[in-house]
């Protein structure tokens, strides 16, 4: 049980206290004593909610320097800003990162109704972006000696812990690097982020196993939506060739955030019992969740578990995983997301790739403007098929799933387009079915498919030009044995959102 950060701080006997509820700890332990903290500055009591944390955090210097936070200049003030603080460390610290989505800390930090519809009240991203604006000026002040430091980066709430040398280091090397220098380089000198395991396990595990214990929870959801098959491809970044680079260095940079946000299958198959698409505004108010009824010869037990639920396919949960293990891949700046738990404003201030397309991903919705190849959903199970808005030479104004002479036909984009704002880029992998989203991600790995097509996209300065693939692929089952591309658009004018 974890201490209720809704209950407001208090002051007394010259310090500070955290309540929690009764009968979880007998008495109130010091953790940050005048010794370690600023004398000057008030000391910040907690009283334990378990013997695990006093043993896991009493002395953990990422605790300490998180309660030397709350209680500095910066924060003590405010009701909230030492509770979020503290609640977020004291979540990463215990292996429950995980659980941090908006809606969690507007409930257990700011004191919202469960069920409350953070699209509407945006307490939690206010507070998070005056939370960073504070710990920047604690290290630019009072804590510009501290070992450690602490930021949350954006599009998130998940702190990361790195000390102060290491930082410093990789900033300079990073800003140094020239676009001639092998990205893998400054990537394989990046200090891992500090992360503190659950009390069990005798060493700390790294950024990647916190990321499969998330990945692996999707797992779960994703054995249920996809029958239990898995994907057998992976990504071997290693034999990509150095052209290949210059697409994930701009997906993964060091001075943006990137969200890799999975489809959401339970969304999909809401809308195949019902027949009906979700718009990105219904699917941002929630509105879906309500006013969708269960058809006939559906539970209702079963339909509300599609709609409270975190479900993802196992193509998308293969292909997230995979991306993980990428040279380039930024785990400072890098967030897996579900889908239901971003908004636009997230979208554009980071770089994004978005796995799945508006059927079961709607915020790709925002960037279909600015496509050429576009897929449209019906109702009717593999009757949807990829419009070709301005058909060149010999291709086809549509095409269908399963046309032609192989009845297994079927097709999937990649899409790579400038982000909301402009600033930074969108990665989209999207498919008819199961079998094509796989088919576009192998497609990014293929070095012999992708080659001339980062060629012709290639800038002069070595950067990207926006660019489309359509993919034609066989679906057995849900794999695709080969693919191959069938379309290609390259955007050398600039693309500009809107």
């Amino acid at each position: 049980m974890h201490p209720s950060y809704a209950e407001p701080m208090q002051s007394g006997r010259g310090g500070l206290y955290l309540d929690v509820p009764s009968g979880t700890h007998e008495g109130s332990i010091l953790i940050a004593t005048p010794e370690i903290a600023d004398p000057d500055r008030a000391s910040l009591l907690l009283r334990e909610p378990s013997s695990m944390l006093e043993d896991q955090l009493r002395f953990s210097a990422e605790w300490q320097l998180a309660l030397r936070i709350a209680a500095s200049k910066g924060l003590s003030k405010s009701e909230f800003l030492p509770r979020f603080l503290l609640y977020v460390c004291e979540q990463l610290l215990t292996g429950s990162a995980r659980e941090m989505t908006e809606q969690h800390l507007g409930t257990q930090v700011f004191n919202r109704p469960p069920g409350y519809n953070p699209g509407e009240d945006n307490i939690v991203r206010s507070y998070a972006r005056m939370l960073r604006k504070r710990l920047d000026e604690f290290f630019e002040g009072e804590g510009q000696n501290e070992p450690l430091r602490l930021h949350i980066p954006r599009g998130g709430y998940v702190p990361v812990f790195h000390t102060h040398q290491a930082i410093e280091s990789y900033v300079v090397e990073a800003s140094a690097a020239s676009d001639v220098e092998p990205p893998a380089q400054i990537k394989n000198r990046l200090p891992a982020p500090i992360v503190i395991s659950p009390p069990a396990p005798a060493n700390p595990p790294t950024l990647r196993r916190t990321l499969l214990f998330s990945l692996l929870s999707l797992l779960i959801g994703a054995a249920v939506a996809s029958g239990g098959w898995l994907a057998a491809h992976s990504i071997d970044a290693k034999k990509q060739h150095a052209v290949a680079h210059a697409l994930w260095l701009q997906l993964f940079s060091n001075d943006r955030n990137t969200l890799i946000v999975p489809a959401d299958s339970g969304l999909g198959i809401l809308e195949n019992l019902t027949g009906h698409l979700v718009t990105l505004d219904e699917y941002t108010n929630g509105t879906y969740l309500s006013e969708i009824k269960a058809p006939p010869g559906v539970g209702l037990e079963n339909f509300n578990d599609l709609r409270q639920q975190r479900y993802t396919s196992v193509v998308d949960l293969n292909i997230t995983s995979t991306l993980t293990q990428l040279p380039e891949f930024n785990p400072v700046r890098a967030e897996i997301r579900y889908a239901r738990s971003i908004t636009t404003e997230d979208l554009k201030h980071s770089n994004a790739i978005l796995l799945g397309s508006t059927h079961s991903n709607p915020w790709v919705s925002l960037f279909e403007g600015r496509m050429n190849f576009v897929l449209q959903y019906t109702p009717a199970i593999n009757q949807s098929f990829v419009v070709n808005r301005q058909p060149e030479r010999s291709e086809q104004a549509t095409y269908n799933n399963g046309d032609g002479t192989a009845a297994n036909k079927t097709y999937g984009l990649v899409d790579y387009l400038p982000s909301l704002d402009g600033e930074g880029h969108v990665l989209i992998i999207q498919g008819l079915n199961m079998a094509a989203t796989q088919a576009a991600a192998d497609t990014l790995a293929n070095e012999t498919m992708m080659e001339p097509i980062l060629q012709q996209a290639r800038r002069p300065d070595g950067s990207l030009y926006p660019f489309e693939l359509l993919v034609q692929t066989r679906s057995i089952g849900a794999s695709a044995p080969e693919s191959r591309i069938v379309g290609s658009r390259i955007h050398r004018e600039e693309q500009h959102p809107g």
